[in-house]
């Protein structure tokens, strides 16, 4: 028990949680207002008891004019209450509606803004059930079970207050009942805890196949694995449903323990009112007004105690989600602003890993000169898009120096050598948009004639005889074009951008060859200025490259001009016999 307390403490003292709850500063007014509005419905509550506590102790001896009154003040506060807790249900929901969307940008805006390392170590189902399912569950918390902390403390002292002056004995009676119950709420805790943290898991996983099958229909149409999709979520359903059902049978355990001590103080008030109302000393206004508010000061303790389970909840099923907020983000603006000038790289005895003792790199040094242009070339699995993860900085070496004209590049904002990067992968992603939108990605202020000029480099003859041309929507990943067509809105986006730096991952792998040759005759008219890192596994591609750096096993095996390894009759002249190339074009 000590230790779940623990760790329900221990879960409002975390950062991502306070972060979370700073949204609530943002609609203090909305908050206020609902406290108002709850507050005006405890006073109709309360005079509407008072009333007819005086109605029921005056009997025949209150006067027409007095009843008349007395009964007029009855239906007013009957519509008070009603219109007080119509004003506070669509303040709630306006705070509801407001949190919910504030909650969700928070988290995208982390998720967008913190490395690239917790997106690639991680699978995309994981990170969406984060966004909705443990989003909703924090939400619960947020914004209900917080308006309820602020206000029934309140309601309770009023309420409290108002019994004792009608009786003593009664008002404490009502007032025991509601620690009873909040003491009742400790029954089956740690079970119950535990079974929302395998329903959460499970929930997690559900999201994951259907993620998972719905982004892979293809293949799995292709493959003909519908029947074995349906039977491996099938099995998880039915873990699924057996979790579901065994929280609800351990709520409606705990529901009807917490109603034991309701049901008692009902019972215990109904038999000392009647004994008290025996003997003279209250009138049967004293119990009708008891009877009526019984349900009202017990209410905070049935709040708390509703709270206390939304935070087990919340603790079982919102870890995820309170680990990504507490996460670093990138800091993009602390540093020099790289130039758009012709960039040398210098790779200085870099080391990586992404998995402790599974080195990817191992001492790698090379230089590219200004303006040059370098094919990196090796089998799979050597080390060649790790070098431009670090490039992009989206990791940082374990060992050794990055330099961009001489200057570590850690010395650079983020922002600003990202900018000066432009990058061209055999598998382009496309936004669900138009043909122009995808292609301005990077560049949004750039002219129409510039977007022309970019299409046209990139041989993207195609989209002049698309009826919508360049306002063609794509789809989504850009379903609606081949990939051949992708790749050259790909080569058209990295055109525009001008960038220092281009790199070229088999910029052409989808293209025929009349088309790779027209792209490699215009690659100088529009690049000509940049400094090119082109990975190759197709090695006709890099005939005109400057050097070669043969990559193996994450080290640097050979390193030179493409002729002078072709003599050294190396790694590199073995790949090159094998695709059977004859020459290069000098």
């Amino acid at each position: 028990m000590n230790q779940k307390q623990r760790s329900i403490i221990s879960l409002i003292h975390r950062k991502g949680f306070k972060q979370f709850l700073m949204l609530c500063k943002r609609y203090q007014f909305l908050y206020l207002s609902v406290l108002v509005l709850q507050l005006g419905g405890t006073g109709a509550t309360l005079l509407l008891a008072e009333f007819s506590r005086r109605i029921f102790d005056g009997g025949t001896q209150l006067s027409h004019p007095e009843l008349v009154k007395l009964i007029i003040g009855i239906v007013t506060m009957v519509i008070l209450a009603m219109l007080f807790s119509l004003g506070a249900r669509i303040c709630n929901q306006i705070v509801n509606t407001n949190i919910v969307f504030r909650m969700r940008q928070m988290l995208l805006n982390q998720l967008t803004n913190i490395s690239l390392k917790y997106h690639e170590s991680n699978h995309s189902a994981h990170t969406q059930n984060i966004l909705f399912n443990e989003l909703e569950v924090f939400k619960q918390f947020v914004v209900f079970d917080v308006l309820r902390l602020i206000s029934l403390p309140f309601s309770f002292i009023a309420i409290g207050v108002y019994l004792f002056t009608v009786n003593p004995l009664l008002g404490a009676i009502a007032i025991l009942v509601g620690p009873l119950q909040l003491l009742s709420n400790l029954v089956l805790k740690g079970s119950f805890k535990d079974l929302i943290a395998q329903q959460q898991a499970n929930g997690g996983e559900v999201f994951f196949h259907m993620n998972e099958t719905l982004s892979g229909i293809r293949e799995v149409k292709m493959n003909q694995l519908e029947h074995s999709v349906y039977s491996r979520f099938e099995r998880v359903c039915k873990e699924g449903i057996r979790l579901w059902v065994s929280v609800e049978k351990m709520e409606a355990l705990r529901e009807f323990v917490r109603l034991v001590p309701e049901k008692l103080g009902y019972l215990m008030g109904i038999s000392v009112g009647a004994i008290l109302l025996v003997n003279g000393h209250i009138g049967p206004g004293a119990v009708i007004a008891f009877l009526t508010l019984l349900d009202k000061v017990s209410e905070p303790f049935i709040s708390i105690t509703s709270i206390i389970s939304s935070l087990q909840r919340v603790s079982a099923g919102a870890e995820n989600l309170l680990d990504v907020m507490e996460k670093e983000q990138e800091l993009k603006t602390q540093g020099e602003v790289l130039s758009n000038e012709p960039c040398s790289i210098r790779f200085e005895n870099v080391s990586f890993s992404y998995q402790i003792d599974r080195p990817v790199l191992h001492n790698v040094s090379f230089e590219i000169p200004a303006g040059k242009s370098v094919a990196l070339v090796g089998p799979s699995g050597s080390g060649k898009s790790t070098l431009i993860k670090l490039l992009y900085r989206f990791y940082e070496p374990d060992g050794g120096s990055i330099k961009l004209n001489e200057n570590p590049i850690e010395n650079y904002t983020v922002s600003s050598l990202r900018e000066q990067l432009a990058t061209v992968t055999q598998d382009v992603y496309l936004f669900d948009g138009t043909i122009r939108e995808n292609i301005e990605i990077g560049a949004a202020d750039a002219a129409i004639e510039d977007v022309i000029q970019a299409a046209k480099l990139s041989q993207s003859t195609f989209i002049e005889r698309l009826p919508e041309g360049l306002d063609t929507r794509v789809g989504e990943r850009g379903i609606k074009l081949s990939h051949g067509q992708r790749q050259r809105i790909g080569i058209s986006r990295a055109i525009l951008r001008r960038a220092s730096i281009l790199i070229l991952d088999e910029p052409t792998s989808a293209l025929d060859v009349e088309t790779e040759a027209m792209f490699q005759s215009d690659l100088p008219k529009w690049a000509g200025n940049s400094t090119k890192i082109i990975i190759a596994h197709r090695l006709s591609t890099i005939r005109d490259v400057d050097y070669i750096i043969f990559l193996e096993n994450g080290r640097v095996q050979e390193m030179g001009s493409p002729k002078d390894l072709l003599k050294a009759n190396g790694r590199f002249s073995d790949f090159w016999k094998n695709q059977q190339i004859h020459e290069f074009v000098s």
